[in-house]
Formats: C-alpha cells, sequence, structure tokens
C-alpha cells in the first residue's frame, strides 16, 4: 500500500516537490522494472535535480526528498523536515563583521 505525505505524518514538503517531481516518482512507482518509460522517467528526474541544484538548493535537501519521494519512508520525511527548518550555513555571509581587517 502506498502512503501520502499526512499518513506518515509529514504534512509539509518543499515546494519546488509538488509539481513535476512528485508526478515523476509516482509513476516511478507504478511503472513496470525494465521498461523503456522508467529509464527515461529516471533521465527526467536526473534533470530536474541538476536543474534544482543549479538554483542554490541544497543537494542534501534534494537527496531526502527524491528518497522521500520515492518510498514514503518515516525516517527520509522526517529528516526532510529537519533540513528544511536548519538554516543553510554555507550560503551566508557575515559582511559587517570587518575587524579582522
Amino acid at each position: 500500500m502506498i502512503y501520502g505525505f499526512k499518513d506518515q505524518g509529514v504534512d509539509r514538503r518543499p515546494e519546488w516537490a509538488n509539481g513535476k517531481l512528485h508526478l515523476w516518482y509516482f509513476m516511478l512507482r507504478v511503472e513496470r522494472p525494465k521498461s523503456a518509460k522508467r529509464r527515461k522517467l529516471y533521465r527526467w528526474i536526473a534533470k530536474e535535480k541538476l536543474r534544482l541544484a543549479e538554483l542554490n538548493i541544497d543537494q542534501e535537501l534534494i537527496d531526502v526528498t527524491c528518497r522521500y519521494l520515492s518510498s514514503y519512508s518515516v525516517v527520509t520525511g522526517r529528516r526532510m523536515i529537519e533540513l528544511m527548518d536548519k538554516p543553510v550555513s554555507q550560503l551566508s555571509l557575515d559582511l559587517h563583521n570587518h575587524d579582522d581587517f
């Protein structure tokens, strides 16, 4: 049985995961193995993940969200929410502190 987001206690997901990515992972789950359509979906997903990475979205969040969309695991759902709530420290710069120069 396939559970949705609310069935697993995960009621939030990134806004960028609502459209194509969610649909493609659903289609992957229902498609039979070793089919041409399945390989095509994997190529589309790879292109979408690259596009999201180029938009400076945290790579770990992209991976965890895709992992959650593929299986609806409770553990990856909680990890996804944890990463969404955590501020991205790599992208923040403190430009006002010039005492070191």
